[in-house]
């Protein structure tokens, strides 16, 4: 069992109302068409998902572009990701984009993070699918059983869990509203207007969410107990669409927009959107990520007191004896998880950067999107090196454990640990 962090969460001093909602808070641009993919040389690497942790993967694809590894990315929704992997289906490109230059585009960095390059995918001109390319890997913001029952298991594929990221409700900075409790939410997006109870939140035009096949929608949904299929409200395909409509309300729709997103992507955009805090079932006060408002450290999602998370799942085949078949998906596993190491690459820094926190910054962890949380120590640690990447933190320095108080024995990634 771990340790607890130092009690330190940020609150919001605020009277409960008489309804009781209110809270006591405790990439480059794409091109539009392109040269066809070598994937006849070297070992390829196929990987599609989200785009949760880009930074770490465009850094791992651009050294293992040095290694003969061609790591080719494409954006994909979490669960139709899932469904195709272990269904052993291709990746077959979004319906909208079927006829379009950009149907069958993916994106490579050969040797450079920051030079994103495309090829076209080869793919069957009758239908446009592409039934000889399955992924090697898929990325999800969910645990597949968030996305179906899957009775027989997921067969020959396992899920290895990458970094934690967290989900939030937003709202326009003049926005009178500060925060949202979990029977608001529940309310607000089950039945939305209908319920007639949840102020300002009453006009179903402008309770925006995502759809049923994004992480994000399945992330929110598990952790509030309604149905993904079933939310009232407007559903939106396109993250960013949402992130500019909450951004650009104007009049009455200042109160009344709300919206949920992946924090990461928010906390670039403070300035335009305003994270509520959040107050879960049977919590007493509710909790920003992070234990103020102007910090990046997400302390209060790491020690589980902010609960709308998730993590990064890194979906591959593997052989009898639980290891990817293909060597290239290892390595990049790998090297996610900290296990392998290049020199020069850091994919700590990277996700402190990206605003998702390594594994090995985590106090608590879940077996379930939602569900119940259990203390975790890390075998080697790294929360007060993160926590040092993103601002300050208070831990000692260290270059061996014997320079370390008994409180925090261990040094780890130069910092004293619990």
């Amino acid at each position: 069992m771990s340790r607890s962090r130092r009690a330190s969460p940020w609150l919001l001093t605020a009277a409960l109302g008489p309804a009781a909602w209110a809270v006591i808070a405790c990439a480059a641009p794409r091109l539009a068409s392109a040269d066809p993919c070598d994937m006849e040389t070297g070992e390829v690497l196929y990987i599609a998902g989200p785009d949760s942790m880009i930074n770490v993967l465009r850094g791992i694809a651009a050294e293992l572009w040095n290694e003969d590894t061609k790591v080719f990315y494409r954006g994909y929704p979490s669960c139709l990701g899932t469904l195709n992997i272990v269904n052993n289906a291709p990746t077959t490109p979004d319906p909208a984009e079927i006829g379009t230059p950009e149907a069958h585009l993916v994106s490579f960095w050969p040797g450079d993070p920051d030079a994103e390059m495309q090829c076209d995918l080869p793919f069957d001109a009758e239908d446009e699918a592409e039934p000889e390319i399955l992924a090697d890997i898929v990325l999800s913001d969910v645990f597949p059983t968030t996305c179906a029952s899957f009775p027989n298991g997921l067969g020959s594929v396992q899920d290895f869990q990458g970094p934690a990221l967290g989900f939030g409700f937003i709202v326009h900075p003049d926005s009178s509203a500060q925060s949202i409790s979990a029977e608001a939410a529940y309310l607000t997006y089950g039945f939305g207007a209908e319920s007639n109870v949840v102020s300002p939140w009453t006009d179903p035009t402008t309770i925006l969410h995502r759809d049923p096949n994004s992480g994000t929608e399945n992330i929110f949904a598990k952790t509030l107990g309604l149905d993904v299929t079933k939310w009232a409200g407007t559903s939106l395909n396109s993250t960013s669409v949402l992130l500019g409509q909450v951004a650009d309300a104007t009049g009455v729709d200042v109160d009344t927009t709300i919206g949920g997103a992946n924090v990461s992507i928010l906390d670039k955009l403070r300035d335009e959107l305003r994270l509520l805090a959040y107050q879960h079932y049977d919590q007493t006060c509710g909790y920003f990520p992070d234990s103020t408002l102007t910090s990046f450290d997400k302390r209060n999602l790491r020690d589980g007191h902010y609960p709308i998370w998730g993590v990064v799942h890194i979906l591959t085949r593997v052989d009898d004896g639980g290891l990817p078949v293909k060597d290239g998906a290892n390595r990049f596993i790998n090297l996610v998880l900290g296990t392998d190491e290049i020199a020069g690459l850091d994919p700590i820094a990277l996700e402190a950067q990206s605003g998702i926190i390594p594994q090995c910054a985590m106090n608590v962890l879940r077996d379930e999107d939602g569900g119940p949380l259990a203390s975790t120590q890390p075998l080697r640690p790294c929360g007060c090196y993160f926590e040092s990447l993103v601002g300050d933190t208070d831990c000692d320095s260290c270059t061996s454990s014997t320079e370390c108080p008994d409180e925090r024995p261990n040094c780890s990634f130069g910092f004293c640990e619990f």
